[in-house]
């Protein structure tokens, strides 16, 4: 891919969510088919995103933000990146697992509707198919009415868990990019990653010289990884249950 060197195609990163990835099955973060989601785990920063969102666009929906201005979401440069935790053995720890930009954010019906792909399937796959490890696993928004797929990854075998239901749908949205990198097992370690986050829950307040060093990054070493072209990514190396537990 050719880039374009003008100021207005640096990335910028306006605003940065930062947590720690305990398991990277590909199934939170999802990096296949072209789109890296996060739709799944991490309820407070997905619910946090699209809070922004609506009160920096003066919408009260996500459906209506989207229709209002398609292109909001992309131009407010919002990113996010996983850090590899200690239960990921297989590389180096609190290195980058994935950056993503958030160019689009979803309610769970929406995202099940427009995204069929996204769906788990394992009728005759195995861990390796991209479709094995699908995070569109909700019919709608609403615990309660909302029907999760099972076999999936949150399920309990070909049983709904309610409680990793409960604790999905409580984020609010799905958060989506086509603008991303995503490392898996490949992950690589950078100074900078020392002052991102550590432990639980995720860091939103990031000083103006580490977003500055994370810039330099995505702009630099690792600009020629991405490519806005692909229709799909790597397959994680490791499968797992999922990232239950997290917040």
């Amino acid at each position: 891919m050719v880039e374009d060197n003008s100021r207005d195609a640096l990335r910028r990163i306006n605003v940065l969510y930062s947590y720690v990835v305990a398991t990277d099955s590909g199934f939170a973060p999802n990096p296949f088919f072209g789109v890296c989601t996060l739709a799944c785990c991490k309820p407070a920063i997905r619910k946090s995103v699209g809070a922004r969102l609506l009160r920096q666009s003066g919408n009260v929906d996500i459906r209506e933000l989207r229709t209002a201005d398609p292109d909001f979401v992309r131009g407010q440069n919002i990113w996010v990146v996983g850090l590899a935790g200690a239960s990921l053995s297989d590389r180096p720890r609190r290195s980058i697992v994935y950056a993503m930009q958030v160019t689009d954010v979803l309610d769970f019906e929406f995202y099940f509707e427009e995204h069929p792909e996204k769906r788990p399937s394992r009728t005759g796959l195995t861990p390796a198919d991209p479709a094995w490890h699908g995070d569109a696993i909700y019919t709608g928004n609403d615990p309660a009415t909302a029907r999760q797929l099972a076999p999936c990854t949150h399920s309990a075998g070909d049983d709904e868990d309610e409680v990793s239901k409960h604790h999905d749908l409580s984020g609010l949205y799905v958060l989506l990019s086509d603008h991303f990198v995503y490392f898996g097992a490949d992950a690589p370690y950078d100074p900078v990653e020392q002052r991102l986050h550590h432990g639980r829950g995720h860091s939103s307040n990031h000083s103006p010289e580490t977003i500055a060093e994370l810039e330099a990054l995505l702009n630099g070493p690792w600009a020629e990884l991405f490519d806005d072209s692909r229709t799909t990514a790597n397959t994680p190396s490791i499968s797992a249950r999922g990232c239950r537990g997290s917040r």
